[in-house]
């Protein structure tokens, strides 16, 4: 009896010293994959946007980039230049060709300098509600993706800008009220400055970083920006009215050069390209929340709401769509893309 007490004492010190060691070896395994998610990347992708440092935009970055340092166990992560340390749009546009920069979020003004036809989606006064942009978006992704591939460019996702309205200091009740305003107008951009034609003000061009200097000297008076994008770069503390209709939804896009993802297995260019979309899926959601919340805020510091205009007014402002779309049909979209998002919009409406 005693021989066989000694033997069960030595077989659970056995298991004990097993169980201890096999711990051990788990918790340094579990050590050395966390250390290697917080260490520089196998391939570390330099991420551009002008979307400011502590925006909901940077915050879902950083939250993507630690996921994709854990799903891919150290293998690829983010380097993020934001707030236009990169440079405007266009700046980090010929950063990207050159492989100083791999990946970027643009707005029309960006990828349209890549696939000028994607503009078409920035028409003013194109939809009338987020339905209709999400249902254009989904239908027409596969056919810009493999557009952008054909440039040299993956779509990783479509990212939302939002609901464009302006901003004023002089309330914009009906198109002839924009007559004797200094309007700022994105440098390079097409469709702004046709809108601004149709609409009867030649606009001041700027890059987007000169805006806040321009309104502060009085350069301009009257600027475009979804209301978060206004609070968040301080546009509306020079200004004292937001026209509630919106000007334009603005389509933004996640970008990557395709010769940066060739550099990746197949394995990593699907968990970036899902974990990509995943993440700017529920970054719209929350924007469009928070822009609703940004409309509170700017009422809040003093700014008023010009409401949405009615008859003749609301008709005069919805025939600049067909003005510019017509003006810019052949020049940077084919017409039987605008009919085809027209036949899409048709089948909501």
């Amino acid at each position: 009896m005693s021989f066989f007490c000694r033997r069960v004492e030595k077989v659970r010190r056995r298991a004990s010293f097993i169980w201890s060691f096999l711990l051990a070896v788990l918790y340094c395994l579990a050590f050395t994959v966390g250390s290697r998610a917080a260490e520089r990347p196998l391939h570390l992708i330099k991420f551009a946007t002008v979307a400011p440092e502590g925006t909901i935009w940077i915050k879902s970055i950083r939250t993507l980039d630690r996921q994709l340092r854990e799903k891919t166990q150290g293998r690829l992560g983010l380097k993020i230049y934001a707030g236009g340390i990169a440079g405007d749009e266009l700046d980090v546009l010929k950063k990207i060709r050159i492989g100083q920069i791999h990946c970027a979020a643009f707005s029309g003004v960006g990828f349209g300098q890549i696939l000028p036809m994607v503009r078409v989606l920035d028409l003013p006064f194109l939809f009338r509600n987020y339905s209709e942009v999400d249902l254009v978006h989904e239908r027409l992704r596969s056919f810009f993706a493999e557009a952008f591939r054909k440039r040299g460019f993956e779509l990783l996702a479509w990212a939302e800008v939002g609901n464009v309205h302006l901003f004023s200091k002089k309330p914009i009740r009906k198109i002839k009220d924009l007559s004797g305003l200094k309007v700022w107008a994105w440098a390079g951009d097409p469709i702004a400055k046709e809108t601004m034609a149709a609409m009867g003000v030649n606009p001041i061009p700027l890059a987007v970083t000169d805006v806040n200097t321009a309104l502060n000297t009085g350069m301009i008076d009257t600027v475009y920006a979804p209301p978060l994008g206004a609070l968040t770069l301080q546009w509306h503390t020079a200004l004292k009215y937001m026209t509630a209709l919106p000007l334009v939804h603005s389509t933004g896009a996640v970008l990557i050069s395709s010769r940066a993802l060739k550099r990746l297995s197949r394995k990593d260019v699907k968990i970036l390209s899902e974990s990509f979309d995943a993440a700017m899926r529920d970054l719209t959601a929350r924007l469009r929340a928070q822009n609703e919340e940004a409309i509170r805020l700017i009422q809040d510091s003093g700014l008023t709401i010009v409401p949405v205009p009615t008859g003749a007014d609301l008709k005069a402002f919805y025939a600049v769509h067909g003005r510019v779309a017509r003006k810019l049909s052949g020049k940077i979209y084919p017409g039987d893309l605008l009919e085809r998002v027209y036949q899409i919009l048709g089948t909501s409406r």
